[in-house]
């Protein structure tokens, strides 16, 4: 009885570990992995994130989490911080678990436009 239990009790956490995720990741990291090792191959991850998020947008599904934050740090990388705020906004919006991180960067990026003399205000 104590064996049959036990491979009962494996069987039932392994198909556990076999549930499809709840959110659509959109081949986020696959993505990922490959712009990690070749940064070249971070504007394909832009891309695809900018893409997958307006699908789930439009088909009104909500985006997993994580990934208006990962597309906000890639608009920061390349220059572009006010859309990286906007990014970190959406995060914060759809993801009240993440308010206290994306409103300090969402901060952080406002400090960042400030003239040198006012941030000691």
């Amino acid at each position: 009885m104590g064996r049959s239990l036990l491979v009962l009790s494996a069987v039932a956490f392994l198909g556990g570990c076999a549930t499809p995720s709840t959110y659509q990741w959109g081949g986020y990291e696959q993505a990922l992995y490959a712009g990690y090792k070749d940064p070249e191959k971070m504007e394909a991850l832009r891309l695809k994130l900018e893409a997958h998020i307006s699908a789930m947008e439009s088909s009104g599904q909500k985006v997993a989490p994580g990934l208006y934050a990962e597309l906000g740090t890639l608009y920061l990388q390349a220059g572009a911080s006010e859309k990286a705020a906007l990014m970190y906004a959406r995060e914060r919006d759809a993801w009240p678990e993440s308010k206290g991180l994306m409103t300090a960067m969402i901060q952080t990026l406002e400090r960042r436009k400030q003239p040198r003399a006012e941030i000691g205000k």
